[in-house]
């Protein structure tokens, strides 16, 4: 008889031990009105759209760059690393839908409990496919992402204080490391805050490591730090 698993399986089982849910603590909130959780299948149509829409909405990308693909990839990033989203109260979404009387397909219902996904990071470790700066030693966060409708009001620092929370709980792990693009002024700012000094010396090229630049360019993209 074939195996069968649970009815809610981990999302999480056949990641990096590391990585793995059983041995995280309970998720807690150290942002007021932010719930940080894993990610489940039924969020990802919701995590791609507030991704591609932040980097578009943001100026980082161009809408026609064939980067957006692995924007929307939801289902791959979480075979790979760990994902996680960032819940708000659905009140908090203001704003209508882009076209009036019409549902935003991106975008996730409300749960039972009256929230939806907000915001997203992906959490990975060195020699992971995720993994793009991360060495020894180092924790890494990547397409840190938040729906331009509830930015600024602590979305994307919830979930990057449950990185570090986690970098901090991981044996053998002594700093934690990103890679941005140099346009996202306002993550430098929040990196910043929660105690991220830049890298120079690691900053990188696509060309640097091989790959072609999907817009044409080859910008430099910089890498921040922090010790934990």
């Amino acid at each position: 008889m074939p195996h069968e698993r649970p009815e809610n399986p981990d999302p999480t089982e056949d990641l990096h031990p590391a990585l793995r849910a059983a041995g995280w603590p309970q998720s807690v909130s150290r942002v007021p009105g932010v719930m940080v959780r894993d990610a489940r299948a039924e969020d990802h149509a919701a995590i791609a759209h507030l991704t591609v829409t932040s980097y578009i909405d943001g100026g980082h990308i161009d809408p026609e760059d064939e980067y957006i693909v692995n924007l929307q990839d939801v289902a791959t990033r979480a075979r790979q690393a760990r994902v996680l989203v960032g819940e708000v109260e659905a009140s908090t979404l203001a704003e209508p839908p882009s076209h009036p009387g019409e549902p935003d397909a991106g975008l996730a219902a409300p749960s039972a409990a009256g929230t939806v996904v907000a915001g997203s990071v992906v959490l990975t470790l060195p020699g992971m496919p995720m993994s793009e700066t991360a060495r020894e030693g180092e924790f890494e966060f990547r397409m840190l992402a938040v729906d331009p409708r509830v930015q600024r009001r602590g979305v994307a620092r919830a979930l990057v204080r449950a990185a570090i929370d986690r970098a901090e709980q991981l044996e053998g792990i002594d700093a934690i490391v990103l890679t941005t693009m140099v346009t996202m002024t306002g993550a430098h700012r929040l990196y910043e805050s929660e105690g991220f000094v830049r890298v120079p010396e690691r900053d990188w090229r696509l060309s640097d490591i091989g790959q072609a630049p999907t817009s044409g360019e080859d910008p430099l993209y910089w890498v921040y730090r922090r010790a934990v």
